[in-house]
């Protein structure tokens, strides 16, 4: 099926959609053949799930249903932009192009990814901020996590390399300009039209919370912020770790080593996005490292 993904024809005549079904029906075959049998209570909870509502990248059990359609998208005439309420009425914006279907189906992904329940969820109860705080939220898109912490922490630094982010984050943020810093350049190892040296920037901010959910860029962001995290006394990292197999078992390793206490989050997510995704199947979502 891995072969089939990424033949040049099949791409061309099959339809995304009906490619992704395809592999999602494969892929929940395999997964259900593997660990119908496993004792692991993890594992057991997550093919119950699968067996009741199919496939998905978050397949556990949360902590409530999750309905889209329900999610009001609201429109500011001033700004002409769409937005959605979140958490005591703060506004959270959206691209100007994109539809209210499609941002009913963003935003409630965002609410799945933060349950409590969710493998993708950056705090927990043992992880989490406060007012001493100082925030580089690398990857924030939308910067939902970052404005649900906002009030509690001291400081956030916001970067996002999609320039298209730029007005609905200044939009979002324009109340808490003063401890919201928006960097709309890729995180990288040198100054640029569209990157920024991110350690050199960093150097002098006090950061004590690092969260890099990056797309799969996990590996250049951590190799330009290694002797940071390596040296610093007091650090909490929220790493993503699905979007590569081998990064879980990689990224633990290496800050095991810096002095970090390593632990993950809840349950595990099935990133069938990845065409090349084999068994196991199952990854980690984030690793959750603190000194």
């Amino acid at each position: 099926m891995n072969k089939l993904n990424s033949n040049p024809l099949y791409r061309f005549f099959v339809p995304k959609s009906l490619r992704t079904r395809i592999w999602k029906n494969y892929l929940q075959k395999k997964i259900l053949s593997h660990y119908e049998s496993s004792k692991d209570e993890e594992i057991q909870d997550l093919i119950k799930n699968i067996r009741k509502n199919g496939l998905k990248i978050i397949s556990n059990k949360l902590t409530r249903d999750y309905n889209q359609e329900e999610i009001n998208v609201s429109y500011d005439e001033k700004r002409k932009m769409k937005f959605v309420k979140f958490n005591n009425n703060k506004k959270i914006y959206f691209k100007k192009n994109w539809s209210k279907s499609r941002i009913q189906k963003a935003f409630n992904q965002l609410l799945i990814e933060q349950d409590k329940n969710s493998p993708h969820r950056y705090l927990s109860s043992d992880f989490d901020v406060d007012e001493e705080t100082v925030v580089a939220d690398i990857g924030c898109a939308e910067a939902n996590f970052s404005l649900d912490i906002v009030d509690r922490v001291k400081h956030i630094y916001l970067f996002e390399t999609n320039n298209v982010w730029d007005k609905p984050l200044k939009s979002t943020f324009e109340k808490y300009k003063n401890k919201v810093t928006i960097v709309n350049k890729k995180f990288s190892n040198k100054d640029s039209s569209n990157t920024i040296n991110g350690i050199k920037f960093l150097n002098d901010k006090g950061v004590n919370f690092i969260k890099i959910d990056v797309d799969g860029y996990e590996e250049e962001v951590m190799s330009n912020i290694e002797e940071m995290i390596k040296k610093t006394k007091k650090m909490k990292i929220a790493l993503c770790t699905y979007h590569a197999q081998a990064d879980y078992n990689k990224y633990s390793k290496m800050l095991k080593s810096y002095g970090y206490e390593v632990t993950h989050s809840k349950g595990y997510m099935i990133f069938y996005w990845d065409k090349n995704l084999k068994f196991p199947y199952l990854r980690r979502g984030l690793i959750r490292a603190k000194k």
